[in-house]
């Protein structure tokens, strides 16, 4: 099956030995594989789940997006996606406590819901760093 990811900065990953999907959707966590029904599905903020086909796992912290899924295809496109490897554990810890401390104070004029996405992507972003 061929899995990529895009965002709005061009594809991050694309393969065409890949077993199995999982996706993180507002209705519930979904794996995908060969020959799946087309589906539509809204992605959250979240770990993404590939397996290749030789059992290898790869994961990435995705915000919020879509997928698309045919037969022999899965096409993933959300507005960030960071790969495991690539993620830098002392920034996302350091957004973690921004985002923490911003609601906490809870000033005036805070954007609640802003900072809460971001303390959502930044705790998503540490999980996913300890799945490498």
């Amino acid at each position: 099956m061929k899995v990529n990811i895009a965002t709005p900065n061009g594809e991050i990953y694309n393969s065409k030995d890949i077993k199995m999907v999982v996706l993180n959707t507002h209705s519930g966590s979904i794996g995908i594989m060969k020959n799946h029904e087309p589906t539509v599905a809204t992605l959250k903020i979240g770990v993404l789940k590939i397996v290749d086909n030789k059992e290898k796992n790869h994961y990435f912290a995705v915000s919020e997006g879509f997928s698309e899924c045919h037969s022999e295809e899965v096409s993933i496109m959300v507005q960030t996606a960071e790969e495991a490897s690539n993620i830098d554990k002392l920034r996302a810890e350091k957004s973690k406590q921004r985002a923490e401390e911003r609601l906490a104070k809870k000033e005036q004029g805070l954007d609640t819901k802003r900072a809460e996405i971001s303390l959502l992507k930044a705790i998503t972003r540490l999980k996913v760093a300890e799945l490498k």
